[in-house]
């Protein structure tokens, strides 16, 4: 019953936030990714347990516009050469992380626009 209200309420995210996108100018496509969830509480214990710490959090908002309404908060935490990504969407009880990746590096090298 758990994994069906879940996936009910990815499948509930994904099709509100299609809409926003302009596929036909930018040639974009909707892709399933694997992502772990669980009670948020859960979720935090880990983070906690891996030592990670937040640096960001940004609101997706609809229509993938500025001034759209807040459909979900995307949090990046950090630890020496870690990442993890966790996304939550407004009245849920579980969290998302969506990855967590080691061997952090900088990219130093500055791209022009059209090479």
């Amino acid at each position: 019953m758990k994994k069906i209200i879940i996936v009910l309420s990815l499948l509930c995210g994904i099709a509100y936030a299609e809409h926003g996108v302009d596929e036909k100018h930018y040639e974009l496509y909707w892709q399933q990714i694997p992502a772990v969830c669980g009670k948020s509480s859960i979720v935090q214990e880990y983070i906690e347990d891996k030592g990670l710490e937040p640096v960001y959090m940004s609101l997706g908002r609809a229509g993938s516009k500025p001034d759209g309404e807040p459909v979900y908060m995307v949090t990046t935490y950090e630890k020496d050469d870690q990442v993890l990504v966790t996304v939550d969407l407004p009245g849920a009880v579980e969290t998302c992380i969506l990855f967590h990746t080691y061997n952090k590096s900088e990219v130093k090298i500055k791209f022009k626009k059209g090479v």
